[in-house]
């Protein structure tokens, strides 16, 4: 197996680079070792030399090792470089530290200047993207993405290949179960996926379809600890959801989009939904339920997790987040109660325009993203976002999710009943929704979880005279907070599409 089509795909720009004799490039990985391997490559088909540069060794020629002699600081070595007639690939790791030094900007400055005439180039990778502005206009910078599909399956490959020159281990699996594999390791590293693999094989030294759970629940594992997003396995289908009945037609007519067939026949992708309304109306409930009926996998922002004390770090957690996003594609992104994390006071400066500038990155991604990435975002107050998010082009559709009316009030009781095995028909279902105006989805679910501990205690029969009860005991948020209520209400009635048939017009 040979690393020409994988490896290439992820280098081909990177190569263009250097032929384009830029003197600098910023290369943006968290795989470093990779990385290496590719420029290496690189420097192979350009017939180069491949000088490499650590901090704790100094600089060295990729395929000798050896230290040249006094070159361990950064200024030291730039001016070694500087000396050197010989056309070469730089890579410097994690120079990104020294940027901050005048001297070292010059010192790139004039090997800029000399770089243009010698066909050199230094390229400085690091995780964190720390571009001096006075070296902007000399810089190239390049994203080396998480990677491919194609990638993972060499990965898993080689995975094997190593395990079955150390242990005795049995493949059951064939070329498309490792291709369905790999599929599922996207938004990992390199080093992330093998090790993932290694875990899987060496639990029972064998690989089977059985082992595809505990994938999962490694990458779950991984993502989660090293961003700020949340891998969800969704069990919900829109069938489980009550109402909605406009928002889950307009769901079903782009199930299946993401594909080559609807590319070709003309259509784009769709970019996502934003979802706002009374709590408790099943918002949330409806991005679980897209991800299950359009198997795709379900990533969940936490906006609150965005923000970091630290300088840069906040910005870094939201790119991260959706470059991880990006590599899992297709894929639903879902961020809930988004005026969480993009809602601000245009005069206040408290945060040195820190919310503006992570509004100003995701409000970017959103409008330019090309990857297949659906945004399903949800907020219960939607009038303190900026108007810029609400503007046609940032989202596909804006749905409204108003108060159940009759019908579908009798339609949440009749899931929920059957959720905890029972059947429908034995409850008057008519005065049930009849009695629960002005109730939310989740106060229904809640009337029915009540009952069922009043039974358990009781006589052992859920009956409707029990549901009953507890709904005169509950007092909906439609009472409690019915200005509010009536407020979002009358906002939406003049900016969005009602997720169901129409807005609900039963007096509360």
């Amino acid at each position: 197996m040979t690393d020409k089509n994988s490896t290439f795909d992820s280098v081909n720009e990177l190569q263009l680079l250097i032929k384009s004799r830029y003197p600098i490039i910023y290369l943006e990985t968290w795989e470093e070792e990779r990385a290496e391997r590719l420029i290496k490559i690189i420097a192979k088909n350009l017939n180069k030399f491949l000088f490499i540069w650590k901090s704790t060794k100094g600089l060295f020629r990729a395929d000798i090792q050896e230290t040249i002699y006094n070159t361990v600081k950064p200024l030291s070595a730039l001016s070694h470089i500087y000396s050197s007639n010989v056309p070469a690939i730089y890579l410097l790791k994690d120079f990104h530290y020294y940027l901050e030094d005048p001297v070292i900007i010059r010192k790139l400055k004039d090997i800029a200047k000399i770089f243009e005439n010698r066909e050199s180039t230094i390229i400085i990778s690091s995780s964190l993207v720390k571009i001096p502005f006075e070296l902007k206009r000399l810089i190239a910078y390049y994203e080396l993405k998480l990677p491919s599909q194609k990638e993972l399956l060499k990965t898993i490959l080689e995975a094997i290949e190593e395990l079955r020159n150390t242990a005795h281990i049995k493949i059951e699996v064939g070329r498309n179960e490792l291709n369905q594999m790999a599929e599922r390791l996207k938004g990992l590293t390199e080093k992330e996926a093998k090790r993932v693999v290694f875990q899987a094989i060496l639990h029972d030294n064998r690989l089977s379809e059985d082992d595809f759970a505990r994938i999962l629940k490694a990458k779950k594992t991984i993502i989660e600890t090293s961003s700020i997003l949340e891998f969800y396995y969704s069990e919900e289908s829109l069938s489980s959801v009550g109402g909605m009945k406009r928002l889950k037609a307009w769901l079903k007519k782009r199930k299946g989009v993401f594909c080559e067939k609807a590319k070709k026949f003309g259509l784009q992708p769709p970019k996502g939904i934003l979802i706002t309304g009374v709590q408790g109306c099943g918002k949330s409930q409806i991005a679980k339920a897209v991800a299950r009926d359009w198997n795709l996998p379900l990533l969940r922002l936490d906006t609150g997790k965005i923000y970091d004390k630290y300088i840069g770090e906040s910005e870094k957690n939201l790119r991260q987040a959706l470059k991880i996003a990006e590599s899992m594609a297709p894929v639903i992104l879902w961020i809930d109660e988004i005026e969480k994390g993009f809602s601000f006071l245009a005069s206040s400066e408290a945060d040195s325009g820190l919310s503006k500038r992570i509004f100003g990155t995701f409000l970017t991604w959103l409008q330019e993203k090309k990857e297949l990435v659906f945004v399903i975002a949800t907020s219960n107050n939607i009038s303190s976002l900026p108007p810029e998010f609400l503007r046609k082009g940032r989202f596909d559709e804006i749905f409204f999710v108003d108060l159940p009316d009759y019908q579908e009030r009798k339609e949440i009781f009749s899931i929920h009943l059957k959720k905890r095995n029972r059947n429908p028909e034995d409850f008057d279902l008519d005065i049930l929704a009849e009695k629960t105006k002005g109730f939310s989805g989740a106060e229904i679910e809640q009337v029915i979880v009540s009952a069922l501990f009043s039974a358990f205690s009781g006589s052992g029969n859920l009956t409707t005279e029990l549901i009953l009860e507890e709904i005169e005991n509950t007092r909906p948020l439609s009472i409690t907070m019915k200005e509010e209520i009536e407020t979002l209400r009358n906002w939406a009635r003049k900016r969005t599409v009602p997720a169901g048939e129409d807005f609900n017009k039963e007096i509360i």
